[in-house]
């Protein structure tokens, strides 16, 4: 093996000498520009689906989820377990004789002395079978039930408000960066025209002089202020998708332009009626109307009796005591005795004028809450049609400043013809650059505007799938 490892290394050596004489690269070398390992960068969707993973408020709404499940569950098994057991053990003297003729002495029971102690053990187990009353345990478990549907509602409610948070801080953060890009084709721009004007200066063209040099530097310096909004804009958009997401290391997200939402804008009447059907505060108030007519039923069935089944066994032993055969000793008190019972009975609270009253304050409490479904379906519908009319009006704006932006684009064609042919000089520059910046800006802003206002249509008719998917 030694003979092999040698000549390996002289092989090795005979390449590098080689690589050398002919003028190449040293193979041993590290390369030029050594490999980086690039972060991963999230889209939309998982950013979404993060979220939906690892934001506070929606482990808050879970756990109130788990709340009611459980309360669901305690409304089940209660009518069930109406069940009570108690024992009592340790030690007694003897207790001698009957009833009638007792034989025990002061001596024989006197407990501050040990002779003749002798433990005794007792246990009761009783308890009631319901078998008919009047609709309350299928209305309470009814109740609850609808409590539950209210509960998994208002998580639902909590995660469109996230995922529309998601949205808004994601849309903020591309045209953050847009920005940013913008300002520096800009800037670069108006440098090109800067340097041409201090050329032309220096040639002693009489055409341009330090007055135009001045206004072009000096709208350089009004977009470099105006450019550090951008920086801003993005460091608060990617802190809000850092916290909604969970990750707070090596976060960054899709470099991306902002583009025109992939989700047609349909007809009105179709997120009305997905409003109607999907919104949460929606289902949550129909929710809430069943568990309230659940509570009239479940008090006015509690002004009537409860018929069961009660059992129960009893069990007595204490060694030290003499058997009682008389019929008047074998009560509770007797110490020696097992027995059970199973009967049928009924329970009736006869707060027959207090449990109506408290049935028409249940009537009163379903009555508010149909007006608060009522509301609902109202507000629901409001806040669509005002969602909507946002977005019309955002995707028309989007529109009419596209067409500017392309309008000004040729402006900035056809003067840097000019001025390259010779015929113009930089300062007919400044003017097609401030309206395409204008336009830019006020069509990025558009684009941002349209996208808000379409995942805050999604959010308000309850369609999710409607809102932009950032692709």
């Amino acid at each position: 093996m030694l003979w092999k490892w040698r000549a390996l290394t002289v092989l090795t050596l005979v390449a590098v000498a080689r690589a050398a004489s002919a003028g190449d690269e040293d193979p041993l070398a590290p390369p030029s520009a050594p490999a980086t390992i690039r972060l991963h960068q999230f889209s939309l969707e998982e950013c979404l689906s993060l979220s939906d993973r690892n934001f506070p408020n929606l482990w808050a709404a879970r756990a109130r989820l788990a709340y009611v499940h459980a309360q669901l569950d305690e409304a089940k098994w209660t009518p069930w377990f109406q069940w009570s057991a108690s024992s009592t053990f340790g030690v007694a003297p003897p207790l001698l004789g009957t009833v009638v003729f007792p034989q025990s002495t002061l001596s024989s029971t006197n407990i501050g002395s040990l002779n003749g102690l002798e433990p005794f053990f007792h246990f009761d187990i009783s308890g009631v079978v319901p078998l008919y009353t009047f609709g309350k345990m299928e209305n309470a478990v009814r109740a609850a039930e609808a409590g539950e549907r209210v509960s998994e509602w208002d998580m639902e409610r909590a995660r469109q408000q996230m995922r529309m948070d998601v949205r808004r801080a994601w849309f903020g953060l591309q045209l953050a960066r847009d920005a940013k890009y913008l300002v520096g084709d800009a800037l670069q721009r108006i440098d090109k025209g800067i340097q041409g004007v201090k050329d032309k200066i220096a040639k002693g063209d009489q055409n341009v002089g330090d007055v135009d040099r001045l206004r072009l530097e000096s709208f350089r310096q009004d977009i470099t202020s105006q450019s550090l909004q951008a920086p801003k804009g993005e460091a608060y958009a990617l802190a809000a998708l850092r916290f909604m997401t969970g990750v707070e290391t090596g976060f960054d997200v899709v470099d991306e332009p902002l583009r025109r939402p992939d989700r047609p804008l349909v007809a009105i009447a179709q997120y009305l009626e997905a409003a109607r059907i999907l919104r949460p505060d929606v289902n949550m108030a129909r929710a809430g109307v069943v568990a309230r007519r659940a509570m009239v039923d479940f008090n006015r069935g509690k002004l009537f009796p409860d018929f069961g089944l009660g059992l129960g066994a009893s069990y007595y032993d204490t060694p030290s005591a003499d058997l009682q055969n008389n019929l008047w000793a074998n009560g509770d008190n007797n110490l020696n005795h097992f027995y059970w019972y199973a009967v049928l009975g009924f329970k009736w609270n006869l707060d027959l004028l207090p449990q109506a009253a408290r049935t028409r304050q249940a009537e009163a409490q379903l009555e508010e809450t149909r007006a608060m479904e009522r509301l609902a379906l109202g507000n629901a519908e409001f806040e669509v049609e005002k969602a909507y009319a946002d977005a019309i009006e955002a995707k028309a704006r989007e529109e009419t400043w596209d067409k500017a932006e392309h309008i000004s684009k040729q402006w900035i064609s056809i003067t840097q013809d000019h001025i390259d042919l010779g015929t113009w000089d930089e300062t007919k520059l400044l003017e097609p650059l401030r309206a395409y910046g204008n336009a830019r800006v006020a069509h990025l802003q558009a684009l941002m505007d349209l996208n808000v206002t379409m995942s805050n249509l999604a959010m308000v008719s309850g369609w999710d799938s409607a809102a932009p998917s950032g692709t």
